[in-house]
């Protein structure tokens, strides 16, 4: 298995767990963003420097000891971590260049103007860093490497509990809440149970609406995997040029879930069966009962494998250094 160096975020942490103790052990967490004028600009200084900045640590201690430790010819996966000041941070007190980087979010997640998405994408690459998609159409864009997306095995946190929501969706507002409003009034007027939960965006008030909970904040992932275990179908809106499979995709095929989507991608995934996937859009909205009514195919045995961190992480013990080095 490469060395691992991962995000702080909640989601990345469950699927750390899924490695083998002595693995998981062995995983550096890169540390939470630390706030302040004075440290920001120093953080700048040192990432654009061509050398480390004298007299200033970026990160702790123990951390950056830790980064150092990692042998010379060792690869290393840097997961889910895509601040470019962070990286090219990074790249100093790594010694090993056999270096992948996966970014965990579609490219226009980090701006959405195009110029400065290019920019960004530049600053990646000039890292000399393997860097890894999961979705087509950046990866076509912006000549990224493409791989799967990722999410692990859960039978332990699987239960076979009674149905208190047909239809169930958990996400940031991402200019998503009048496709989310309109399928709520749709689905209610049917007599279906839905459970839409959005996280705001900062600074935006939203009208009360049937059916759709604005939270406060995000809920914890426990709470999440209790809500999935008492529903009978998923929902997932993908944001616009978003092509790769989200993690609520696989929220669904890992905990035995329908899905109701509007990538209509699925149709190419080797178990898509129409008793499994709804693409909204496409499919006759007058058939969704029938499709939760009817029972979930069963999936080959391994199909999830490629899609499952533990095997998902292997790819990553074989890249070389980049030519350039």
């Amino acid at each position: 298995m490469p060395h691992i160096i991962a995000n702080p975020f909640t989601l990345t942490e469950f699927l750390l767990d899924s490695l083998p103790p002595a693995q998981r052990a062995q995983v550096l967490v890169h540390p939470k963003r630390i706030k302040g004028m004075a440290y920001s600009l120093l953080k700048a200084l040192d990432a654009w420097c061509p050398f480390r900045l004298p007299g200033f640590r970026p990160f702790p201690a123990a951390y950056l000891q830790a980064l150092q430790a990692i042998p010379e010819q060792a690869p290393v996966l840097i997961f889910g971590i895509e601040n470019i000041k962070d990286l090219r941070i990074l790249r100093k007190y790594l010694r090993t260049r056999r270096i992948a980087v996966f970014t965990w979010n579609p490219v226009i997640d980090y701006q959405q103007n195009h110029r400065v998405r290019q920019l960004h994408i530049q600053q990646l690459k000039g890292l000399g860093f393997h860097i890894f998609t999961f979705d087509p159409g950046d990866a076509q864009r912006y000549g990224l490497m493409l791989t799967q997306q990722v999410y692990r095995y859960v039978e332990p946190l699987r239960q076979d509990l009674p149905s208190q929501w047909d239809i169930y969706f958990l996400g940031q507002d991402k200019n998503r809440f009048n496709t989310l409003c309109a399928l709520a009034q749709q689905w209610q007027a049917i007599g279906l149970r839905i459970c839409i939960r959005m996280v705001p965006e900062p600074g935006r008030s939203y009208p009360a609406t049937p059916g759709i909970e604005v939270l406060p904040h995000s809920i914890g992932y426990t709470d999440n995997i209790d809500t999935i275990n008492r529903a009978r179908c998923l929902l997932e809106i993908t944001q616009a040029n978003q092509s790769g499979l989200t993690v609520r995709c696989l929220e669904a095929l890992f905990f035995g879930k329908k899905l109701i989507t509007n990538n209509t991608g699925v149709r190419a995934l080797p178990f898509f069966s129409p008793d499994r996937f709804f693409v909204v859009g496409e499919d006759d909205s007058a058939r969704l009962p029938a499709f939760l009514a009817a029972p979930l195919p069963p999936l080959p045995p391994g199909a999830l494998d490629p899609y499952d961190f533990a095997h998902w992480v292997q790819q990553f013990d074989h890249w070389p250094q980049p030519a350039s080095e």
